[in-house]
Protein backbone atom coordinates (compact mmCIF):
# COMPACT_ATOMS: atom_id res chain seq x y z
CA UNK A 1 0.00 0.00 0.00
CA UNK A 2 2.75 2.47 0.95
CA UNK A 3 4.66 1.68 -2.24
CA UNK A 4 1.50 2.29 -4.28
CA UNK A 5 0.89 5.65 -2.58
CA UNK A 6 4.51 6.68 -3.12
CA UNK A 7 4.25 5.73 -6.80
CA UNK A 8 1.25 8.07 -7.09
CA UNK A 9 2.81 10.98 -5.21
CA UNK A 10 6.34 10.83 -6.67
CA UNK A 11 5.58 12.08 -10.22
CA UNK A 12 3.32 14.81 -8.83
CA UNK A 13 5.99 16.03 -6.43
CA UNK A 14 8.77 15.80 -9.03
CA UNK A 15 6.90 17.85 -11.65
CA UNK A 16 5.88 20.47 -9.07
CA UNK A 17 9.45 20.74 -7.76
CA UNK A 18 10.73 21.16 -11.32
CA UNK A 19 8.43 24.17 -11.70
CA UNK A 20 9.43 25.57 -8.33
CA UNK A 21 13.13 25.13 -9.10
CA UNK A 22 12.70 26.65 -12.54
CA UNK A 23 11.16 29.79 -11.09
CA UNK A 24 13.73 30.08 -8.29
CA UNK A 25 16.59 29.75 -10.78
CA UNK A 26 15.56 33.01 -12.42
CA UNK A 27 14.96 31.48 -15.85
CA UNK A 28 11.91 33.19 -17.42
CA UNK A 29 8.70 31.15 -17.44
CA UNK A 30 5.94 32.49 -19.67
CA UNK A 31 3.13 31.58 -17.31
CA UNK A 32 0.41 33.43 -19.21
CA UNK A 33 1.34 31.78 -22.51
CA UNK A 34 1.58 28.32 -20.92
CA UNK A 35 -1.77 28.76 -19.17
CA UNK A 36 -3.44 29.82 -22.42
CA UNK A 37 -1.84 26.87 -24.21
CA UNK A 38 -3.21 24.42 -21.66
CA UNK A 39 -6.65 26.00 -21.24
CA UNK A 40 -7.29 26.62 -24.96
CA UNK A 41 -5.65 23.55 -26.51
CA UNK A 42 -4.28 21.00 -24.04
CA UNK A 43 -7.21 20.68 -21.63
CA UNK A 44 -9.98 20.67 -24.30
CA UNK A 45 -8.10 17.97 -26.21
CA UNK A 46 -7.59 16.01 -22.99
CA UNK A 47 -11.31 16.19 -22.21
CA UNK A 48 -12.50 15.05 -25.64
CA UNK A 49 -9.69 12.54 -26.16
CA UNK A 50 -10.18 10.86 -22.78
CA UNK A 51 -13.98 10.80 -22.69
CA UNK A 52 -14.30 9.75 -26.33
CA UNK A 53 -12.45 6.48 -25.73
CA UNK A 54 -13.91 5.69 -22.33
CA UNK A 55 -16.44 2.90 -21.91
CA UNK A 56 -18.27 4.96 -19.28
CA UNK A 57 -22.06 4.41 -19.37
CA UNK A 58 -24.13 7.54 -19.93
CA UNK A 59 -25.76 7.05 -16.53
CA UNK A 60 -22.36 7.20 -14.84
CA UNK A 61 -21.53 10.50 -16.53
CA UNK A 62 -24.83 12.01 -15.42
CA UNK A 63 -24.11 10.76 -11.90
CA UNK A 64 -20.63 12.33 -11.96
CA UNK A 65 -21.89 15.70 -13.18
CA UNK A 66 -24.64 15.67 -10.55
CA UNK A 67 -22.18 14.78 -7.80
CA UNK A 68 -19.87 17.62 -8.84
CA UNK A 69 -22.73 20.11 -8.76
CA UNK A 70 -23.81 18.85 -5.34
CA UNK A 71 -20.26 19.18 -4.02
CA UNK A 72 -20.01 22.79 -5.20
CA UNK A 73 -23.39 23.83 -3.79
CA UNK A 74 -22.77 22.16 -0.42
CA UNK A 75 -19.23 23.51 -0.15
CA UNK A 76 -20.42 26.99 -1.10
CA UNK A 77 -23.12 27.00 1.59
CA UNK A 78 -20.62 25.92 4.25
CA UNK A 79 -18.09 28.49 3.02
CA UNK A 80 -20.67 31.29 3.26
CA UNK A 81 -21.45 30.20 6.82
CA UNK A 82 -17.74 30.20 7.72
CA UNK A 83 -17.31 33.70 6.27
CA UNK A 84 -20.32 35.03 8.16
CA UNK A 85 -19.29 33.48 11.49
CA UNK A 86 -15.68 34.64 11.13
CA UNK A 87 -16.77 38.05 9.81
CA UNK A 88 -14.70 37.64 6.66
CA UNK A 89 -15.68 39.38 3.39
CA UNK A 90 -17.60 36.92 1.24
CA UNK A 91 -16.39 38.48 -2.01
CA UNK A 92 -12.80 37.72 -0.99
CA UNK A 93 -12.95 34.31 0.69
CA UNK A 94 -15.99 32.50 -0.72
CA UNK A 95 -14.34 31.60 -4.04
CA UNK A 96 -11.05 30.18 -2.66
CA UNK A 97 -12.94 28.26 0.04
CA UNK A 98 -15.40 26.86 -2.51
CA UNK A 99 -13.43 26.12 -5.69
CA UNK A 100 -10.85 23.33 -5.37
CA UNK A 101 -7.83 22.86 -7.60
CA UNK A 102 -9.40 20.13 -9.73
CA UNK A 103 -6.95 20.83 -12.58
CA UNK A 104 -3.32 21.28 -11.54
CA UNK A 105 -3.57 18.82 -8.65
CA UNK A 106 -6.86 16.97 -8.99
CA UNK A 107 -6.36 15.57 -12.49
CA UNK A 108 -2.83 14.23 -11.88
CA UNK A 109 -3.71 12.68 -8.51
CA UNK A 110 -6.79 10.94 -9.93
CA UNK A 111 -4.88 9.80 -13.02
CA UNK A 112 -2.01 8.25 -11.08
CA UNK A 113 -4.37 6.77 -8.48
CA UNK A 114 -7.04 5.30 -10.78
CA UNK A 115 -5.58 5.38 -14.29
CA UNK A 116 -7.52 6.37 -17.42
CA UNK A 117 -10.85 5.54 -15.77
CA UNK A 118 -10.10 7.87 -12.89
CA UNK A 119 -8.96 10.60 -15.26
CA UNK A 120 -12.25 10.39 -17.17
CA UNK A 121 -14.25 10.78 -13.95
CA UNK A 122 -11.99 13.62 -12.76
CA UNK A 123 -12.46 15.45 -16.06
CA UNK A 124 -16.24 15.27 -15.67
CA UNK A 125 -15.94 16.94 -12.26
CA UNK A 126 -13.48 19.48 -13.63
CA UNK A 127 -15.96 20.51 -16.34
CA UNK A 128 -18.61 21.42 -13.76
CA UNK A 129 -16.13 23.24 -11.52
CA UNK A 130 -14.61 25.10 -14.46
CA UNK A 131 -17.94 26.28 -15.86
CA UNK A 132 -19.09 27.41 -12.40
CA UNK A 133 -15.83 29.18 -11.63
CA UNK A 134 -15.68 30.99 -14.96
CA UNK A 135 -19.28 32.18 -14.54
CA UNK A 136 -20.42 32.45 -10.91
CA UNK A 137 -16.87 32.71 -9.53
CA UNK A 138 -15.91 35.58 -11.80
CA UNK A 139 -19.25 37.31 -11.18
CA UNK A 140 -18.78 36.99 -7.41
CA UNK A 141 -15.32 38.54 -7.41
CA UNK A 142 -15.87 41.14 -10.13
CA UNK A 143 -19.44 42.09 -9.30
CA UNK A 144 -20.30 41.73 -12.99
CA UNK A 145 -22.26 39.26 -15.09
CA UNK A 146 -19.65 36.83 -16.40
CA UNK A 147 -21.76 34.31 -18.32
CA UNK A 148 -20.64 35.73 -21.66
CA UNK A 149 -17.00 35.30 -20.70
CA UNK A 150 -17.57 31.68 -19.68
CA UNK A 151 -19.09 30.94 -23.08
CA UNK A 152 -15.85 32.02 -24.72
CA UNK A 153 -13.90 29.26 -23.02
CA UNK A 154 -12.98 26.31 -25.30
CA UNK A 155 -13.29 23.96 -22.32
CA UNK A 156 -17.05 24.58 -22.25
CA UNK A 157 -17.55 23.47 -25.85
CA UNK A 158 -15.13 20.57 -25.57
CA UNK A 159 -17.06 19.42 -22.51
CA UNK A 160 -20.40 19.61 -24.28
CA UNK A 161 -18.98 17.78 -27.29
CA UNK A 162 -17.41 15.06 -25.14
CA UNK A 163 -20.62 14.67 -23.14
CA UNK A 164 -22.52 14.18 -26.39
CA UNK A 165 -20.06 11.47 -27.43
CA UNK A 166 -20.53 9.59 -24.15
CA UNK A 167 -24.32 9.91 -24.13
CA UNK A 168 -24.57 8.62 -27.71
CA UNK A 169 -21.79 6.01 -27.30
CA UNK A 170 -19.98 7.48 -30.30
CA UNK A 171 -16.29 6.84 -31.01
CA UNK A 172 -14.13 9.23 -32.99
CA UNK A 173 -11.93 8.02 -35.86
CA UNK A 174 -8.62 6.62 -34.63
CA UNK A 175 -6.55 9.38 -36.24
CA UNK A 176 -8.57 12.04 -34.43
CA UNK A 177 -8.30 10.19 -31.11
CA UNK A 178 -4.53 9.85 -31.52
CA UNK A 179 -4.18 13.55 -32.34
CA UNK A 180 -6.29 14.56 -29.35
CA UNK A 181 -4.37 12.24 -27.03
CA UNK A 182 -1.04 13.64 -28.23
CA UNK A 183 -2.13 17.25 -27.68
CA UNK A 184 -3.90 16.44 -24.42
CA UNK A 185 -0.90 14.58 -22.99
CA UNK A 186 0.99 17.84 -22.56
CA UNK A 187 -1.58 19.12 -20.06
CA UNK A 188 -0.86 17.16 -16.88
CA UNK A 189 2.93 17.66 -16.62
CA UNK A 190 2.66 21.31 -17.67
CA UNK A 191 -0.13 21.91 -15.14
CA UNK A 192 2.06 20.55 -12.35
CA UNK A 193 5.13 22.49 -13.45
CA UNK A 194 3.04 25.66 -13.64
CA UNK A 195 1.69 24.94 -10.15
CA UNK A 196 5.27 24.82 -8.87
CA UNK A 197 6.08 28.10 -10.59
CA UNK A 198 2.97 29.72 -9.11
CA UNK A 199 3.78 28.53 -5.58
CA UNK A 200 7.26 30.07 -5.83
CA UNK A 201 5.78 33.46 -6.71
CA UNK A 202 2.96 33.69 -4.15
CA UNK A 203 3.61 35.13 -0.70
CA UNK A 204 1.84 34.49 2.60
CA UNK A 205 1.00 37.75 4.39
CA UNK A 206 -0.96 36.55 7.45
CA UNK A 207 0.41 33.10 8.30
CA UNK A 208 -2.04 32.25 11.10
CA UNK A 209 -5.21 33.23 9.21
CA UNK A 210 -3.96 31.71 5.96
CA UNK A 211 -3.05 28.49 7.73
CA UNK A 212 -6.40 28.26 9.49
CA UNK A 213 -8.36 28.91 6.30
CA UNK A 214 -6.11 26.56 4.33
CA UNK A 215 -6.87 23.71 6.72
CA UNK A 216 -10.56 24.69 6.66
CA UNK A 217 -10.60 24.45 2.86
CA UNK A 218 -9.24 20.89 2.97
CA UNK A 219 -11.45 19.70 5.83
CA UNK A 220 -14.61 21.19 4.33
CA UNK A 221 -13.84 19.63 0.96
CA UNK A 222 -13.06 16.23 2.46
CA UNK A 223 -16.21 16.21 4.59
CA UNK A 224 -18.39 17.29 1.67
CA UNK A 225 -16.79 14.68 -0.59
CA UNK A 226 -17.63 11.86 1.83
CA UNK A 227 -21.10 13.32 2.42
CA UNK A 228 -21.94 13.43 -1.29
CA UNK A 229 -20.48 9.96 -1.85
CA UNK A 230 -22.71 8.57 0.92
CA UNK A 231 -25.87 10.43 -0.10
CA UNK A 232 -25.55 9.37 -3.75
CA UNK A 233 -24.31 5.87 -2.80
CA UNK A 234 -21.26 6.25 -5.03
CA UNK A 235 -18.96 3.27 -5.40
CA UNK A 236 -15.57 2.31 -6.79
CA UNK A 237 -13.59 4.75 -8.88
CA UNK A 238 -16.35 7.36 -9.01
CA UNK A 239 -16.53 7.46 -5.21
CA UNK A 240 -12.76 7.78 -4.83
CA UNK A 241 -12.39 10.49 -7.46
CA UNK A 242 -15.31 12.56 -6.13
CA UNK A 243 -13.73 12.53 -2.66
CA UNK A 244 -10.25 13.37 -3.98
CA UNK A 245 -11.44 16.22 -6.20
CA UNK A 246 -13.58 17.63 -3.38
CA UNK A 247 -10.61 17.61 -0.99
CA UNK A 248 -8.17 19.44 -3.25
CA UNK A 249 -6.67 22.79 -2.10
CA UNK A 250 -7.85 26.20 -3.27
CA UNK A 251 -7.35 26.71 -7.00
CA UNK A 252 -4.60 29.09 -8.14
CA UNK A 253 -7.19 30.67 -10.45
CA UNK A 254 -8.80 32.18 -7.33
CA UNK A 255 -5.66 34.25 -6.78
CA UNK A 256 -5.59 35.39 -10.40
CA UNK A 257 -9.18 36.61 -10.08
CA UNK A 258 -8.47 38.39 -6.79
CA UNK A 259 -5.46 40.08 -8.34
CA UNK A 260 -7.34 41.16 -11.44
CA UNK A 261 -10.26 42.68 -9.54
CA UNK A 262 -8.24 43.82 -6.50
CA UNK A 263 -10.06 41.63 -3.97
CA UNK A 264 -7.32 41.32 -1.31
CA UNK A 265 -4.99 39.27 -3.54
CA UNK A 266 -2.42 38.89 -0.73
CA UNK A 267 -5.00 37.21 1.51
CA UNK A 268 -6.16 34.88 -1.26
CA UNK A 269 -2.54 34.06 -2.15
CA UNK A 270 -1.91 33.02 1.44
CA UNK A 271 -4.94 30.74 1.45
CA UNK A 272 -3.89 29.15 -1.85
CA UNK A 273 -0.30 28.56 -0.72
CA UNK A 274 -1.13 27.19 2.72
CA UNK A 275 -3.94 24.92 1.52
CA UNK A 276 -1.65 23.56 -1.21
CA UNK A 277 1.22 22.89 1.21
CA UNK A 278 -1.13 21.19 3.69
CA UNK A 279 -2.62 19.21 0.81
CA UNK A 280 0.77 17.86 -0.24
CA UNK A 281 1.42 16.86 3.37
CA UNK A 282 -1.95 15.14 3.75
CA UNK A 283 -2.15 13.44 0.34
CA UNK A 284 -0.85 10.09 1.69
CA UNK A 285 -3.68 10.03 4.24
CA UNK A 286 -6.25 11.05 1.61
CA UNK A 287 -5.11 8.30 -0.76
CA UNK A 288 -5.12 5.78 2.09
CA UNK A 289 -8.75 6.69 2.80
CA UNK A 290 -9.98 6.22 -0.77
CA UNK A 291 -7.84 3.40 -2.17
Amino acid sequence: MYADIFAILAPIAICTLIGYGWARSGVPYEGEFVTRLVMNIGAPCLVVGTLSKTSMPAQDLIEILGAAAMVLVTTGLIAVTVCKLARLPVTVYLAPLSFPNTVNMGLPVCFFAFGEEGLAVALGIYLVVSLTQFSFGVALVSGQNAWKNSLRSPIVYSGLFATGLVLTATRLPLWIENSLNLLGSLSIPIMLITLGVSLSQLRVKDLSLSGLLGVSRLLIGLAVGFFVAEVLALEGTIRGVVIIQSAMPAAVFNYLLAQRYNRSPEAVAGLVVMSTLFSFASLPLLLWLVL
